[in-house]
């Protein structure tokens, strides 16, 4: 049995100049279990969504897609979360006074907030420039003294009437 393994196939009259977009590798990370953080005024990583990748070239981009299902203890509740390289938040707004950037929030203000999730969405074409090792991650902001959740409501009462939800990060090396 014979096997055929290369990292790019160029047309016999080569790529137009400035041609790219060719998906190389996909990786992805489900988060089926839930998390919790009361931490207030700071981010903090949401435990098992995370997904690392090795890109093939330095000029390759990333396009990372994520959706977090996220839940919090009551009304007013004010989170964000945000899309993070490394150490290094990418794809975050540009806070102004005592705004917190981030990559995208969520306000809670309707009826009985400990009963819902809100699936909330980034996506993002990031430009790493290396091959070594690259780790996506979501981080979680509570921005009052409430209690935010992930894949969960904040009431998660043991009830058929109450919903578990997944989170997902996708990243895909796309040719530069």
């Amino acid at each position: 049995m014979s096997e055929l393994r290369t990292n790019r196939i160029i047309p016999r009259d080569g790529l137009p100049s400035g041609a790219s977009g060719g998906i190389i590798q996909v990786r992805s990370t489900t988060k089926t279990d839930t998390f919790t953080s009361s931490t207030s005024g700071s981010f903090v990583d949401v435990t098992g969504l995370s997904v690392t990748i090795t890109p093939t070239r330095s000029d390759s981009k990333i396009l990372v897609t994520a959706m977090c299902s996220v839940g919090n203890s009551g009304t007013g509740t004010r989170s964000g979360m945000r899309l993070v390289r490394g150490s290094t938040p990418i794809a975050v707004a540009t806070g102004v006074g005592s705004r917190t950037a981030a990559s995208f929030g969520t306000f809670n203000a309707h009826g009985n907030a400990a009963n819902a999730q809100i699936p909330t969405y980034v996506q993002f074409l990031d430009s790493p420039a290396t091959t070594s090792a690259t780790t996506y991650k979501i981080q979680l902001h509570t921005g009052d003294s409430s209690t935010m959740t992930v894949n969960r409501t904040g009431e998660d009462s043991n009830s058929s009437s109450e919903k578990r939800g997944v989170s997902t990060i996708t990243v895909m090396e796309v040719s530069g």
